[in-house]
């Protein structure tokens, strides 16, 4: 479904009558604990995927499947080919009353939007149909593509629209009250403060920055540099919480954001990048670094810390935001994760919701908590 990604398209997608939403993952636990968790997305799903519950719950195949069949015996779930259903009257509204329209999706061509689909798709297992289509970062592209999937008859949009959050073109707002089928933006908000006439979906950007600044102050750090070189609204809502907890949590006012002034707006940091943020961290004496937008790049920055005796997490400790790679870093990154999944699976039952039951009520803004994963990147402050 994503090998569209880099092309703009448009994908419709069947989904079989099973399944349930990723959540974050749970580890280790007890039968009972397993049982219960699963029982609880059953009924709030009405389904749930083996596969899904494997990846989020972080156990093998055998144990999830043994779980499941001591659920079915004990007449609460039905057995169908990849996973469960809730039996007869167990089954949530939701899934009695099974989605069988089309939604339109518009979001960009970035490898984070890849798992915000997955958990659409998630979403959707229980019925209905996804088109798919790709932007480039255009949003007068994308009008033309919301244009083309109103008129093709998707019951309702998901987008991901690029604007700023403090502006937007004269027409947006226009632009999006005017369409004929409910709205709801994911990991977007209506640009301009005040109150709000789309409903959205999207990270709590703000308390992941807060997470990480608060751990890394409660190791000694006080002096950081961060790295945030997006123009994104999600990049916006990181460095707002970067402000609110450095003044939130008494940091020194030496602290710097290093942005495409001094490392480029490009994809990919320019050559020379990686001394360049070495260099003010040890111009300035950071204990810390906080990288936002370009966790590949710390892999160079490692490399480069080391000849220069920062070395890490000793001399210098660093988190990331985003969690795609950083495991695999020597050492192992610690990294803010946002749940990709859930914001996607959240905002597709919002938008069902009001394709179901159009509603005058206030537009809901809904946020999802990130969450902090500590590796060996981090240590006291010496």
């Amino acid at each position: 479904m994503l090998a569209a990604f880099g092309a703009t398209v448009i994908d419709t997608v069947r989904r079989p009558m099973m399944g349930s939403p990723a959540q974050p993952k749970e580890g280790n636990m007890l039968a009972a604990e397993r049982r219960a968790l699963i029982l609880d997305r059953a009924q709030h799903d009405g389904a749930v995927r083996i596969a899904s519950l494997v990846n989020d719950i972080g156990v093998s195949h055998v144990t999830i499947r043994r779980d499941l069949d001591a659920l079915v015996a004990e007449r609460i779930l039905d057995k169908v080919r990849g996973g469960a259903v809730l039996r007869g009257d167990h089954a949530p509204r939701q899934a009695r009353e099974t989605f069988t329209g089309t939604i339109g999706v518009v979001v960009p061509t970035s490898y984070y939007y890849r798992y915000v689909v997955e958990g659409i798709d998630d979403a959707l297992a229980l019925g209905g149909d996804m088109k798919l289509v790709i932007s480039e970062y255009d949003l007068e592209e994308e009008y033309r593509l919301v244009d083309e999937l109103v008129r093709e008859g998707v019951d309702g949009l998901l987008w991901v629209p690029t604007v700023s959050e403090r502006e937007a073109p004269a027409e947006f707002r226009e632009t999006v009250e005017r369409l004929q089928v409910p709205v709801v933006f994911v990991e977007r908000e209506m640009p301009g403060g005040g109150l709000g006439s789309v409903s959205s979906v999207r990270s709590a950007h703000e308390r992941g920055a807060l997470g990480a600044l608060s751990h890394l102050h409660d190791l000694g750090h006080r002096r950081l540099v961060m790295v945030s070189r997006g123009s994104s609204q999600s990049s916006e809502f990181v460095r707002r919480g970067w402000r609110d907890a450095m003044g939130r949590l008494g940091m020194d006012e030496e602290s710097v954001i290093l942005g495409p002034d001094e490392l480029g707006a490009g994809p990919r940091w320019e050559r020379g990048s990686a001394d360049v943020v070495l260099d003010t961290v040890e111009r300035i004496g950071a204990t810390a670094l906080f990288c936002h937008g370009d966790e590949n790049s710390l892999f160079g920055l490692l490399q480069s810390a080391r000849p220069r005796g920062l070395a890490v997490p000793e001399r210098l400790s660093i988190v990331a935001y985003d969690d795609d790679v950083s495991a695999h870093a020597d050492p192992p990154i610690s990294a803010v994760a946002p749940d990709r999944r859930r914001v996607g699976a959240l905002a597709t039952r919002l938008l069902i919701d009001l394709i179901r039951e159009p509603s005058a009520e206030p537009p809901l803004q809904i946020q999802v908590e990130p969450r902090l994963v500590l590796r060996a990147s981090t240590a006291q402050a010496s």
